[in-house]
């Protein structure tokens, strides 16, 4: 039988401190957020979680440009060796050049994320002001339109910087299907992982979203929140990814 491997007295310390961390970190974003249960209803303060919102999407966008200079700079490298050059440091440098991309993808995308929670944020905060006529000050949506042009550019950066590492034409706003011709455009190792992620990533969603209706119900009850949006997003979620493996089993299994 296997025995369960017990932890040191300095693992049980770290452990302890880890939580202990996390616990205040917990407490003093509570606090900064001015969540309570006034009226036995859970409140927060939407202006400073705004605040927290910008000041992520401004991290991300330099994290992002960070990642796109760096695969730019290997990939000048990589074509600026010549046919002599040594094996190993070619081949680094090549590898250096697609993760740096894949994160300054990644990274992209995340900072697509944070910028239109920032835009429809404010947009939530504008329509909330209309209705409770309170006074609208034009200027400090000022950031939302350079958050938005900072989209319209980024989008054009890093499809131009993707179409010149990988030497593939690709639209600056692309449609679905063009996207998808690009995907499978990989080389067969790299498709390969890309198919894995995906399926990680499928299944990990169907383990994880029973936890959200969860979630969105205890916001129900203890805040004034409408969830239903919320319950119906999550529903169209679902039932997509798991509708769409009929597509597969049919394919997969065919005759």
């Amino acid at each position: 039988m296997k025995k369960t491997k017990r932890l040191t007295i300095a693992q049980r310390i770290l452990t302890w401190f880890g939580i202990f961390v996390v616990s205040a970190l917990a407490g003093g974003l509570i606090g900064y957020f001015g969540v309570d249960f006034g009226d036995n209803v859970l409140t927060f303060n939407y202006d400073t979680f705004m605040v927290l919102a910008y000041g992520i999407t401004a991290i991300s966008i330099i994290v992002t440009l960070w990642f796109m200079y760096q695969a730019n700079h290997y990939h000048n490298r990589y074509e600026s060796m010549g046919d002599d050059a040594d094996e190993d440091d070619s081949y680094e440098v090549y590898r250096q050049t697609f993760k740096n991309l894949e994160f300054a993808t990644i990274f992209y995308n995340v900072s697509v994320a944070l910028i239109l929670l920032s835009i429809f944020g404010d947009v939530y905060g504008f329509h909330d002001r209309i209705v409770s006529g309170a006074v609208l000050n034009l200027t400090a949506y000022v950031k939302d339109i350079i958050f938005l042009a900072l989209l319209i550019i980024f989008q054009v950066m890093i499809f131009k910087l993707t179409q010149k590492i990988r030497h593939y034409k690709l639209s600056t706003f692309p449609t679905i299907k063009e996207v998808k011709e690009f995907a499978y455009s990989y080389d067969e190792g790299e498709l390969q992982a890309n198919y894995e992620q995906a399926f990680l990533i499928v299944f990990n969603l169907n383990q994880y979203l029973p936890f959200v209706y969860i979630v969105l119900c205890v916001l129900a009850t203890l805040s004034s929140v409408d969830v239903t949006s919320g319950l119906v997003v999550t529903t169209a979620i679902y039932l997509y990814i798991n509708l769409a493996n009929i597509r597969f089993v049919n394919k997969y299994f065919r005759k």
